[in-house]
């Protein structure tokens, strides 16, 4: 039986023509979009994972206690008061994880999660992860940016106190007077340097938008 004259018609209009087939441009464009958030998502969480490094080197002794003051606490707060949550978690993942494994990326002298000082590096992950949700938007508030941060801090000191309660065989008293009372000051002042670092970034970057996106984690 010969076709009829609609059944050609449908046949021609159920061939792809040239205008409905993806141009190669198209897909170039659309790789290199797929493309750029992974290569900043990454260059995010490398040049953190540096700056808390490098904030680990500064190591100054205290008398009386194993735990020496560092700037690591200011990395981790930065990193979790300007990241999201995945990326904020991913750096210092893989600071924990690269200094486990021996690369010389904690404080000088740290014998990591093998010391007294562990539960500190242990609580820097889900500090900086937490911080991160809390503060929530990119154009948060000042408030909410420092209850944020202090919430990161009260983190990392739980996870530290607490590790070295079990490492000092239970001695509560003595895991605060030399893992807390010494640093609380110190903290306190990473956390109000961390915050006016955050305001100044983010005015330096110019927050003109009307209609801020939600931070994706």
């Amino acid at each position: 039986m010969c076709p009829t004259v609609c059944d050609t018609l449908m046949m021609h209009s159920n061939t792809p023509t040239a205008a409905d087939l993806p141009s190669p441009g198209s897909n170039a464009v659309a790789a290199q979009t797929i493309r750029q958030p992974a290569i900043a998502s990454c260059v995010s969480v490398a040049g953190f994972f540096l700056l808390v490094t490098l904030a680990a080197q500064v190591r100054i002794p205290v008398p009386g206690t194993e735990v020496p003051m560092t700037l690591q606490l200011l990395g981790v707060l930065l990193a979790g008061l300007l990241l999201p949550p995945s990326q904020a978690a991913a750096a210092l993942s893989a600071y924990l994880i690269l200094g486990t494994a021996g690369v010389p990326v904690f404080s000088p002298g740290s014998t990591g999660l093998g010391g007294p000082t562990g539960g500190y590096l242990v609580g820097f992950i889900p500090a900086a992860w937490l911080m991160s949700v809390l503060r929530g938007r990119a154009d948060a508030g000042v408030s909410r940016i420092i209850w944020a941060g202090t919430v990161g801090v009260a983190v990392v000191f739980v996870c530290g106190i607490g590790w070295r309660i079990a490492w000092l065989a239970g001695d509560w008293r003595l895991a605060l007077q030399t893992g807390l009372l010494p640093f609380a000051l110190k903290a306190m002042v990473e956390l109000c340097l961390a915050v006016a670092l955050v305001l100044s970034i983010r005015r330096c970057q110019g927050r003109g938008d009307t209609n801020p996106v939600e931070r994706v984690g």
